[in-house]
């Protein structure tokens, strides 16, 4: 990539920024924007929102958004420090010894924006040369900033956590246990199965347990009343916000009465659902079942140590919150899900070999030499000044990040068949999948094919004399 298709690249990036914040300022505050992200009144005067979204405090991120948004903005923190550090120090440093190194080539500096951007790296460093030393040194400062920066947030993390858990209330889900894969026989139900283990081996510390149905109408039907809840809630504010109130004339002419029938529609789902939930005793038991203890220390011997030699029968867990279950996948068997995690393992390599020829691509469009070889009826378009720099400096990003952004709703989709109970298990796994994709695809991939192109294109220049 030359010098001015980068300069091309960030102009294009901070513009759209510019853009892009510009649009949000003044949409916010819009309808229908405005009960989404400024919960006042519509076209009320704008405030310099940046400011003060930049002046907000620990605390006040903690009570808008809990724990898990301070710990999310920690990461950015981090980010930053580490950023910065890289910055000064790969600025300062590194790019002026690589700069005025002569491995390469001779510098013009009349002719130095259509240079390549490989100036500023360290293969303009000659072989054997003590400048060297720099670079291996600042390997060195990095990782132990680094490492020091993640000790400090991993600390202070750490007490945020404790002291969380110390402040909180108990909950019920801290003494209970989740109990899959529960062996029955003939005649025998799930629940006096249930009762008569945990009677026997844990008798000091078991409470009571609730056994898991087939319920998916009733499932259905709550998701049901909570998409209308939302439309009412929004319905409400919308109402509110303007001033304005379904009319009718006469009660026969004018706008229909939404509020009405939506409130109609929710009481029938939730007689529905009163009904349903009356027969959901009777209906077909689940090999699961949520059991409680009188203490945690009970939850979690239950949790920790085996109950059984059959390392696939009684498998305990913890118990989710009542708001974070995933309920399809409670009815399957060891099996099923070890046969889902291998297929998802298969299939998540699978992907990432996809994803590298698509790196590989990528990284060849910063070569234009390379580029005019695999396009020539494009070598024509490819030598105009703009087109070049926008091909090799903007276009490779875009293409990225646009493929880039279906991979977390795939990955999700793949830790959705694993089986997980919960919610927020489902996106933990998702997130280790991200990780993982993004280490082996976005860096490993990225290094492995720009060496390998950057080979290619260097033999087509020597063969070419360029």
């Amino acid at each position: 990539m030359i010098l001015s298709a980068l300069a091309t690249s960030v102009g294009l990036n901070l513009a759209l920024t510019v853009l892009l914040a510009a649009a949000y300022t003044l949409l916010r505050g819009r309808p229908p924007y405005a009960e989404v992200y400024a919960p006042r009144r519509p076209y009320a005067p704008l405030e310099p929102w940046l400011p003060a979204a930049w002046r907000r405090s620990e605390d006040d991120i903690h009570a808008a958004a809990g724990l898990d948004g301070v710990v999310f903005i920690r990461i950015f923190v981090f980010s930053i420090r580490v950023f910065a550090a890289a910055a000064v120090l790969g600025v300062g440093v590194l790019l002026p010894v690589n700069f005025l190194g002569d491995q390469l080539r001779e510098i013009d500096f009349s002719d130095l924006p259509y240079k390549s951007i490989d100036l500023f790296s360290v293969s303009n460093v000659q072989d054997g040369s003590k400048k060297l030393w720099l670079h291996f040194s600042a390997v060195y400062i990095m990782t132990a900033i680094t490492c020091y920066l993640l000790y400090h947030e991993y600390k202070y993390i750490s007490c945020k956590r404790l002291e969380y858990f110390m402040t909180s209330k108990p909950l019920p889900q801290h003494f209970t246990v989740l109990v899959r894969a529960i062996p029955v026989s003939d005649g025998v139900s799930v629940s006096d199965a249930v009762d008569k283990f945990f009677r026997e081996y844990h008798s000091s510390t078991y409470l009571s347990h609730t056994v898991v149905h087939q319920t998916g109408k009733l499932r259905r039907l709550l998701n049901d009343a909570e998409n209308i809840c939302t439309k009412l809630t929004n319905l409400k504010y919308v109402h509110r916000s303007s001033g304005d109130a379904p009319r009718k004339f006469l009660g026969l002419f004018g706008r229909n009465d939404l509020l009405g029938q939506y409130q109609k529609r929710l009481e029938d789902v939730e007689e529905n659902v009163r009904l349903e939930q009356s027969d959901a005793t009777r209906r077909q038991e689940i090999p699961a079942a949520f059991v409680s203890f009188r203490s945690r220390y009970g939850a979690a011997n239950a949790i920790y140590i085996r109950q059984s030699d059959n390392p696939t029968e009684w498998q305990t867990e913890h118990a989710p919150d009542p708001h974070d279950v995933y309920w399809p996948f409670f009815s399957t068997s060891f099996m099923e899900r070890w046969i889902a995690k291998f297929v998802v393992f298969v299939a998540s390599i699978l992907l990432i070999l996809v994803f590298l020829l698509v790196v590989a691509f990528v990284q060849g469009l910063t070569y234009l030499e390379q580029l005019k070889q695999w396009l020539p009826f494009l070598r024509n378009i490819l030598e105009i000044a703009v087109v070049s720099q926008l091909v090799t400096g903007y276009l490779p990003s875009v293409i990225l990040l646009f493929i880039s952004s279906y991979v977390p709703s795939i990955m999700k989709l793949f830790s959705t068949m694993q089986g997980f109970v919960s919610v927020s298990g489902i996106e933990r796994s998702a997130c280790n999948k991200m990780l993982r994709f993004t280490i082996w695809t976005v860096f490993f991939a990225n290094v492995l094919t720009g060496l390998f192109l950057y080979c290619i294109c260097g033999d087509i220049m020597d063969k070419h004399n360029i």
